[in-house]
């Protein structure tokens, strides 16, 4: 007798052709969970330009006086998946994976495990209730954690992307739960150049700028080395500067030839010990030397464990003097290549086997 498929979905308010992170990491999971899990997979997103059979987009529309407490598109988009839900039939899901932020439509949890009697797991690509790096008031603070626990107490599983997370995501440690970082995509080649730290050393930007850049553009002004920046945040650059270039928001693997061609590849943080962020991947992969640049503490957090190991990492504080002061230790470094398949586990292949797992708990 031939065993059933299960059927999968995904529920992403992201999801490409939007090539931000959060929507990268649902496109990678629609794609290898197939093969992986022997599964049909159904994706229910809010991007309006996504397509694919198998793929069910329900924009978001409508409007709630709860988003003037909580600034969260799934309060909204929740209703709209529900809605979607009753006036189509969809072949009703073994497990759902809803991936957030933004993160109010976790509130799907207990009417989709009743509506289809599945197991669903959450998915927090950042802490929901407590974030370091919002500044929200201490009632919405206290607001979010009630309604965080209440999601995760009905969830049968939890994912995020590091222990730092965990730590301060209610219930992580008391629910089956595993960490899956977000990681480098490995089915894009990546041909990067040789790396070489002289006076001529030049240096890429991957993604969103966390804070106000113009530290590092005075320090690269003052050091006479080119930065190149892909991303969404172009406007927040001098373009006028010689030294100072923007690709644009490309795709991945144009943004991966971008970092090969260039030494060395900066990193923002606010200093967080939860804060991790995704081009750490592609900086590895491409063995490039790496500068970070904190707003706070130096040596600390998920950051900094992750590249205990590597060499060629340089530190700086947020100011254009302790910048050009880092760039300029770079100039006279010597550049060590990393240990051979250094950041093989930081490839979403890999760590696709933790969410494999816990999916195969679940559903025995």
């Amino acid at each position: 007798m031939t065993k059933n498929k299960r059927n999968i979905w995904i529920i992403a308010f992201a999801f490409p052709p939007n090539k931000r992170v959060g929507a990268m990491r649902a496109g990678y999971w629609s794609r290898t969970f197939p093969e992986a899990l022997d599964a049909n997979v159904q994706v229910i997103t809010g991007q309006e330009d996504a397509s694919g059979d198998n793929v069910h987009v329900v924009p978001k529309s409508g409007s709630s006086i709860w988003t003037k407490v909580i600034a969260d598109d799934g309060i909204i988009w929740k209703k709209n998946i529900q809605s979607y839900l009753e006036k189509n039939t969809l072949d009703s899901p073994d497990l759902v994976i809803i991936t957030g932020g933004p993160f109010m439509h976790f509130g799907l949890t207990t009417w989709l495990k009743k509506k289809y009697t599945c197991k669903v797991i959450l998915d927090y690509r950042d802490p929901f209730a407590i974030n370091p790096g919002f500044e929200n008031a201490w009632y919405k603070v206290r607001i979010k954690q009630f309604v965080e626990k209440r999601f995760n107490a009905a969830a049968d599983g939890l994912i995020t992307v590091n222990e730092y997370c965990g730590k301060i995501i209610s219930l992580f440690g008391k629910k089956p739960s595993v960490i899956a970082q977000n990681g480098f995509d490995e089915t894009v080649s990546c041909q990067p150049e040789e790396v070489k730290l002289d006076s001529s050393i030049s240096f890429s930007y991957a993604g969103k700028f966390y804070f106000d850049p113009s530290p590092i553009q005075q320090a690269i002004n003052q050091s006479k080395v080119n930065l190149f920046y892909i991303g969404p945040d172009e406007n927040q650059l001098d373009l006028e500067s010689d030294y100072v270039h923007s690709k644009g928001f490309v795709d991945y693997s144009t943004a991966l030839d971008v970092i090969g061609k260039n030494d060395v590849g900066i990193i923002q943080t606010f200093g967080h010990e939860f804060q991790s962020t995704t081009k750490i991947f592609d900086y590895l992969r491409c063995e490039r030397a790496i500068l970070i640049v904190s707003a706070d503490k130096l040596h600390e957090g998920s950051i900094h464990d992750e590249l205990k190991n590597y060499p060629n990492v340089f530190w700086a504080k947020n100011d254009a003097v302790s910048i050009a002061e880092a760039i300029e230790e770079i100039k006279k470094s010597s550049y060590t290549k990393p240990p051979s398949g250094f950041a093989d586990k930081y490839s979403r292949k890999y760590q696709l086997t933790n969410v494999v797992e816990l999916i195969e708990k679940l559903l025995k």
